[in-house]
């Protein structure tokens, strides 16, 4: 009775063990790359304008917005603004996030050092703005920045004839903040994020738009907040009879992620 008792006990472990074993045999983990639509538009401009060597071109279709066509982020304590935008976390995958990468173009083209020191990033389970939505996590004071690099992408727009020109292309840098602790199951999700400066409360830096060429317009849906006056803006305007836009960031996430 007791060898009986004995090989049952050892078979049962057996079973167990090897059914673990073919649980997690079933889970893959991998590193991970989710990129919110494409920034580059190519290498020649819609008007015949060919980027330098080794570079390409982010052509924003022409707006009510001068300039670039982009977002306008200002952490001054009154001009404060916020972006957010949304990205989905595919079924039967979570994702261990690790950092999440803002493109910004340099406000002062000339230099050659980039101003952003300082990026803040809250994460939710719905839009920031629906009383609905549960913040995951983040805060709007605990300093993220990773580190800033330049791209090899320069932003214009249809009116651009001289790439040197600071007044009408821009080269785009890659903004890293560093996640820690950060898990999400397969959902929907948004990003609330903000910059400071390193130096001078007037200084302001663009977030470019994500361009139409290449990418799913019907499905741009972000926007920016001027908290001071508690206005959103998800659309440029129809002024001067152009079409109006919506809105939407170009921004990565990069970490593990596991498939079910």
């Amino acid at each position: 009775m007791k060898n009986l008792l004995f090989i049952f006990v050892l078979s049962f472990l057996m079973f167990n063990c090897s059914s673990d074993g073919l649980e997690d045999a079933s889970k893959t983990e991998e590193p991970f790359t989710y990129s919110n639509g494409n920034l580059s538009t190519g290498k020649v401009s819609s008007t015949g304008l060919v980027a330098p060597q080794g570079y390409e071109l982010s052509e924003f279709r022409n707006s009510s917005t001068p300039g670039m066509g982009s977002f306008y982020l200002n952490f001054q304590e009154n001009a404060r603004y916020y972006v957010s935008d949304d990205f989905v976390v595919p079924q039967n995958e979570s994702w261990k996030v690790e950092n999440m990468i803002f493109s910004v173009i340099n406000p002062d083209p000339v230099s050659p050092n980039f101003p952003v020191k300082n990026v803040v990033v809250e994460i939710y389970d719905g839009n920031p703005e629906l009383a609905t939505s549960k913040k995951l996590y983040g805060d709007m004071e605990t300093n993220l920045f990773r580190k800033a690099t330049p791209t090899k992408i320069y932003r214009i727009t249809p009116e651009t004839v001289d790439i040197s020109n600071g007044t009408q292309a821009s080269l785009i840098y890659d903004v890293e903040s560093s996640i820690s602790n950060l898990e999400l199951k397969s959902g929907h999700y948004w990003y609330k994020m903000t910059m400071r400066f390193d130096y001078g409360e007037d200084w302001s830096c663009w977030v470019p738009r994500l361009p139409q060429a290449g990418n799913n317009e019907a499905s741009f849906n972000a926007y920016w907040k001027d908290i001071k006056s508690n206005t959103i803006y998800n659309l440029d305007g129809n002024h001067s009879g152009l079409v109006p836009i919506n809105y939407e960031t170009p921004f990565k996430i990069t970490g593990i992620k596991t498939e079910n």
